[in-house]
């Protein structure tokens, strides 16, 4: 974004010119730049992708409201998580990072993973987030086109949870077995 003084020969601009700029203040700052119309084309990839945000959303509502103890472990997941995000970075951005991952490899993976569960195991993990204190619940899903899909289940949630603590180093594998809190 251009930083400009006395834009359109005038001490202060804002809006659009000609449709192909747009001028404002940014920070106390002039600024100007190029007029972009935002698309919203709802493919499937694109609609994949919020879809995995939302899952990794609900888990950093989740840990940040979580005041309970994984069993074996002496703090909680948001306490682990900010011991090791590294410098510069707040807890709940670097947990976002590690479910998704580069190029949504790990969430990739946490799909894979959860999808050879077995249907008890998954009924198992569906159990266990209910359970928990906040419980977790189904998060919202979109087809492509942007209509209403299937929820993730909550259980599907708490094993993104698990899945994103496995990857950050913090714990082992998420099994078919989830882990309990107290």
């Amino acid at each position: 974004m251009a930083k400009v003084t006395g834009p359109l020969m005038s001490m202060d601009a804002s809006g659009g010119f000609g449709g192909a700029l747009v001028f404002g203040r940014w920070k106390g700052r002039n600024t100007v730049h190029q007029l972009v119309i935002p698309a919203n084309p709802n493919t499937a990839d694109q609609e994949t992708s919020r879809n995995r945000m939302r899952i990794a959303a609900a888990v950093q509502r989740h840990v940040n409201l979580d005041a309970t103890v994984k069993a074996g472990q002496t703090a909680t997941d948001k306490t682990r998580l900010s011991a090791i995000t590294p410098a510069g970075q707040a807890w709940n951005g670097y947990l976002i990072g590690v479910i998704v991952g580069a190029g949504a490899v790990n969430a990739t993976a946490a799909d894979g993973a959860w999808a050879a569960l077995t249907a008890p195991q998954r009924t198992a993990w569906d159990n266990a987030a209910a359970a928990l204190t906040p419980a977790y619940t189904a998060v919202n899903q979109t087809d492509p086109g942007g209509t209403t899909g299937t929820p993730a289940t909550a259980g599907r949630a708490f094993f993104a949870h698990q899945y994103g603590l496995y990857i950050a180093g913090l714990d082992a594998a998420p099994t078919g077995t989830p882990p309990t809190y107290a």
